[in-house]
């Protein structure tokens, strides 16, 4: 198949190769809500708390027990451009997260809500059975080339 395949060159690009694949493969991204960390963070706080942690919210509303909801949104945009020989053009995607810090009439933090999220590289076991998989097939292809010859 290759003229080169019992070469140390070619058994080292392969294990390199393997190895690469089975260490992308062990984990994966997913996006966590931000929510909780919140709630840690901020419930019962004071008003002037919240205001010198997150600054001044974007706008306010009455929580409708006699405090108020204070409001922060963060607007974010994701571009993507497009040219070609005649035409240059630019397709934005704006995006809106919000997070709702409610106060009560005491001016104390009881709940926060949110839309926002992290990303959290998170262990897949689906994935690390594949790539252990690959690197086993890889292994013993390795193996049956070098005991040709």
């Amino acid at each position: 198949m290759f003229k080169f395949k019992n070469t140390k060159a070619f058994k080292s690009i392969c294990l390199i190769l393997a190895s690469s694949i089975l260490c992308m493969s062990c984990h994966t991204t997913h996006y966590v809500s931000l929510q909780d960390d919140y709630n840690a963070k901020l419930n019962g706080k004071s008003h002037a708390e919240i205001i010198e942690l997150l600054g001044p919210p974007d706008r306010t509303t009455s929580d409708g027990k006699g405090g108020e909801i204070l409001i922060y949104e963060v607007k974010s945009q994701i571009g993507a451009s497009a040219k070609t020989k005649y035409t240059n053009s630019i397709n934005l995607t704006e995006t809106k997260k919000q997070t709702n810090v409610f106060v009560d009439e005491n001016k104390i933090c009881y709940n926060v809500t949110t839309d926002d999220v992290k990303a959290e590289r998170v262990f897949d076991k689906k994935k690390t059975i594949i790539g252990v998989g690959f690197v086993g097939i890889i292994t013993v292809w390795l193996l049956i080339a070098a005991s040709q010859n």
